[in-house]
């Protein structure tokens, strides 16, 4: 659902036309998690036969940045939710990209994870070096020659009960 709403609204039977292995029950009931959830939107309602109201659904809009004081003052449920909403964008955005390599997969794209161990002040210097590292990039204004590029960054601490004992650090990487 999360690929078929990608950068498209569509009703529940649009979704099922193109999702045709998915049992209605099922479709409707993924559907109303997902919207639940807040990873999907209802953009529109439309009248068929003058009482029946068809929805138009899309994926929700995932915001760009929390600010500080949004952060600290969303609940956890809030904070998954914006977090689910920008990994289903992602997941879009991949999807996408696909569709258009037709064979050339990441010649021009990659996606790694990497583990880095940091003391917290490392890890505040290591975050400051970064950002100086980009916002030079990230000041570029659209000109010709120039495509868009998307550029996305997650950094989660690893708990430490969620290490594995062998930790090689081997990265996950395609490239």
């Amino acid at each position: 659902m999360i690929l078929a709403l990608n950068s498209r609204t569509l009703t529940p039977k649009q979704l099922a036309a193109e999702l045709k292995d998915v049992a209605p029950a099922t479709l409707y009931h993924h559907l109303n998690l997902l919207t639940d959830a807040g990873v999907t939107q209802v953009v529109e309602e439309r009248l068929v036969r003058g009482t029946l109201r068809e929805k138009v659904y899309t994926l929700a809009e995932a915001p760009d940045l929390l600010n500080p004081d949004e952060i600290a003052h969303a609940s956890k449920d809030e904070l998954q939710q914006c977090f689910l909403t920008f990994v289903s964008k992602i997941i879009g955005d991949h999807a996408r990209y696909l569709d258009l390599k037709e064979g050339s997969y990441y010649t021009d794209a990659g996606y790694h994870q990497n583990v880095v161990y940091l003391s917290d002040e490392e890890f505040v210097q290591f975050s400051q070096e970064i950002n100086a590292a980009l916002l030079p990039w990230l000041k570029q204004e659209p000109a010709p020659g120039r495509r868009r590029h998307l550029l996305t960054t997650i950094l989660i601490p690893e708990l430490e009960s969620e290490r594995p004992e062998n930790d090689e650090n081997h990265p996950i990487s395609i490239s």
